[in-house]
């Protein structure tokens, strides 16, 4: 998940729609995230700045450039899981020797599930995954959930698994 902040109402809905068209999630008010994207202007540029990176852009500025620059200063970002990396913006588990890559479904539950200490709660998961669904089937979640353990225990030999308490979903790692 992404925490956009950008105090130009026209940057902000171009680039929130940009990063939704290209399938990243951005966070509301009170969610967590992976990373930061803020966007301050002055007259004569555009500044970004995500996390530790910042750059300094001539205005105007072509929509495509920004955008490019953003996804390369995000396409790194990754977070530890055992003796592996996961990196959410390339949907991607790895270490030195195996590597996996996620299905966009497979990666969001595991957005979801490694930003939320406490656990995700199953049917935010669902809605978040299959937004058009009226009724929730909490067995097709699972089915994904399973499919998940599958990839990363068959493509790394990482042994995962999932806790669910009280609609809570957690993520157990032996």
């Amino acid at each position: 998940m992404i925490k956009l902040d950008c105090e130009n109402y026209l940057i902000y809905k171009t680039l929130k729609n940009y990063l939704e068209n290209k399938k990243f999630s951005l966070a509301s008010e009170n969610e967590a995230y992976f990373t930061t994207i803020k966007i301050n202007e002055s007259t004569k540029n555009i500044n970004l700045f995500i996390d530790d990176f910042k750059k300094e852009i001539s205005t105007p500025v072509d929509i495509n450039y920004l955008m490019s620059e953003i996804l390369k200063s995000i396409v790194d970002i990754h977070i530890p899981i055992s003796n592996y990396n996961y990196y959410p913006y390339q949907r991607l588990v790895e270490n030195s020797k195996k590597r996996s890559l996620l299905s966009e479904i497979q990666n969001i539950i595991l957005n979801n599930i490694l930003l939320s200490k406490h656990g995700v709660n199953k049917d935010l998961l669902y809605k978040r995954i299959w937004k058009r669904d009226k009724s929730i089937q909490i067995n097709k979640l699972d089915t994904h959930l399973t499919n998940l353990k599958n990839k990363l225990n068959e493509d790394l030999n990482l042994d995962v698994n999932f806790q669910s308490h009280e609609k809570k979903l957690r993520l157990l790692i032996d």
